[in-house]
């Protein structure tokens, strides 16, 4: 291993530093919400997020964009409880404005640091998986684009390896933006009816 890739694996620490904070809180929230009961009833949980007033949104975004750092934290939660909190309408804003953002920052991160910062975030198994897609410029720009379109498909590997990629920061994050808000849209209401219809909401 060369010199410059062991010097960005150091570099890289804070990766490892903020997965474990993230984990810690998330642990710690979910201990404090189950203590308090507020998974007792839809009402109960939407009533006890509200109280907290506009740090709720911001709560929320925020962790709408950690979630494409932290595998352990599915985005069919996330974006479920957009939906639960907010409305269709506003919470699917929400949803919107966190995974673009988190989608965008990924991108960014692996162009910024390249391969070392990639194998942190992702298995070697998906790595892999998809990695061949990158040989081809034309092909990964159309297999990005139908990805990020398509709802129901994980797309956050795919924003990881286009930081490996030729396509500029422009096309990227307009991608991004443009192709998000029908995916979001479909995602987060495909899974609240699914929930609705067994019975968890």
């Amino acid at each position: 291993m060369g010199k410059p890739v062991i010097k960005r694996l150091k570099q890289l620490k804070w990766v490892d530093f903020l997965s474990i904070i993230g984990v810690v809180l998330s642990l710690i929230l979910i201990l404090f919400a189950w203590r308090g009961g507020i998974f007792e009833s839809r009402e109960q949980f939407v009533r006890y997020v509200h109280q907290f007033g506009n740090y709720s949104i911001l709560i929320f975004v925020s962790l709408q964009i950690m979630q494409l750092f932290l595998p352990f934290l599915p985005s069919a939660i996330t974006v479920t409880a957009g939906v639960v909190l907010y409305g269709p309408i506003v919470g699917n804003i929400y949803n919107y404005i966190g995974i673009s953002t988190g989608s965008i920052i990924a991108f960014l991160l692996v162009r910024r640091y390249g391969e070392p910062l990639l194998h942190k975030l992702v298995s070697e198994k998906r790595i892999d998986k998809y990695k061949g897609k990158l040989e081809n410029k034309k092909k990964f720009e159309r297999f990005f684009k139908t990805v990020i379109f398509t709802p129901f498909v994980p797309d956050n590997v795919v924003c990881y390896l286009a930081g490996l990629s030729n396509m500029s920061i422009k096309k990227v994050v307009t991608v991004i933006l443009l192709g998000k808000p029908l995916s979001i849209v479909l995602y987060s209401l495909g899974w609240t009816t699914v929930l609705e219809l067994i019975g968890i909401l």
